[in-house]
């Protein structure tokens, strides 16, 4: 599992969304981006206790969400992982605070 990990708004005012950042060490970090639809899925997802491979935008990043790892492919990166749990209390108190990014 990696270091610290946390989800952030876009860059971009007013974009839906949001970022998925994991620090590796203070001079690494992998950052994937999802936009409305991919976050919205990945909610949903999480929402139904479901298992699922969402494909990302790109055509090359993907996130696989199962019952107790939810690991996150990202193009030409090591995958990274977190436990579901954790990615869906951490989604659920960003969806909350943030309700431009998905709304």
């Amino acid at each position: 599992m990696a270091d610290e990990f946390r989800i952030d708004t876009p860059y971009l005012p007013g974009e839906k969304g949001c970022r998925f950042t994991w620090i590796i060490h203070e001079d690494d970090e992998k950052t994937l981006y999802l936009r409305h639809n991919d976050l919205l899925e990945l909610n949903d997802v999480l929402t139904h206790g479901s298992s699922a491979k969402i494909e990302m935008e790109d055509g090359a990043s993907s996130i696989l969400v199962n019952s107790d790892v939810t690991d996150f492919f990202i193009a030409g990166e090591k995958h990274m992982k977190i436990e579901t749990l954790a990615l869906k209390v951490a989604l659920r108190n960003f969806m909350k605070n943030n309700p431009d990014a998905w709304d």
